[in-house]
């Protein structure tokens, strides 16, 4: 009679102990996976800093904003690249500001009240500059190429050119995309080998992207 009881017993517990047994892989699960995506980041990160030469901590940041920001981390890193040459503190003739060079005018759009010291500051810069190309990527149907000539030159500008029938290249997009894998630094496309000197950096940069966009 105990020993059927006990096995009663068993029988009851066995349920909620498989139960709370799946529920600790599943968490032990989940920490093997974010230990790995944490150690792959961090590799990815090293490589970055190797490349062009700048701080662990630099590169981490950038890898970070443009991941909060749903940007590719690799042009992430030659937006920056061409823009700034990392350095935080870069500013433009026209007024650009910080590691991604925004305008105060568009930075007050994407966060309104900022004053000058907080969009040179570090990350609030990368995160303003990461955010602004993620909606020109977005009114470009995802076209890079014709994103970062609207980031360079304003999008307001960009389509009083294409109304014109001309085209807006200015040869910026090409400074920032280069070849895959390779430093954008001094790249010119084939077709445009005479041209010596890089294009203006935001000469007509707007405060909002236009009303009819």
């Amino acid at each position: 009679m105990a020993a059927a009881a006990a096995l009663v017993l068993l029988l009851a517990l066995l349920p909620p102990m498989r139960a709370v047994a799946a529920g600790v892989w599943s968490r032990v699960e989940q920490a093997v996976a974010a230990t790995r995506a944490a150690e792959a980041r961090g590799r990815v990160i090293a490589q970055y800093a190797r490349r062009y030469g700048i701080s662990t901590e630099l590169a981490a940041a950038i890898e970070q904003a443009a991941r909060a920001e749903g940007i590719e981390t690799e042009l992430a890193f030659r937006l920056v690249r061409v823009e700034s040459a990392f350095k935080p503190d870069a500013e433009s003739y026209a007024g650009a500001l910080g590691l991604t060079q925004v305008m105060p005018a568009t930075a007050n759009y994407l966060q309104p009240g900022i004053t000058r010291a907080q969009l040179l500051e570090r990350d609030t810069n990368l995160r303003l500059g990461f955010r602004y190309l993620k909606d020109l990527l977005a009114v470009y149907d995802g076209d890079a190429e014709e994103a970062l000539t609207a980031y360079n030159r304003g999008p307001g500008t960009v389509a009083r050119i294409r109304r014109g029938g001309g085209d807006p290249a200015n040869g910026y997009s090409d400074l920032v995309l280069g070849p895959r894998g390779g430093s954008p630094v001094n790249h010119v496309r084939h077709d445009s080998a005479t041209a010596t000197t890089p294009p203006p950096a935001h000469e007509l940069a707007p405060a909002r992207l236009p009303a009819d966009f």
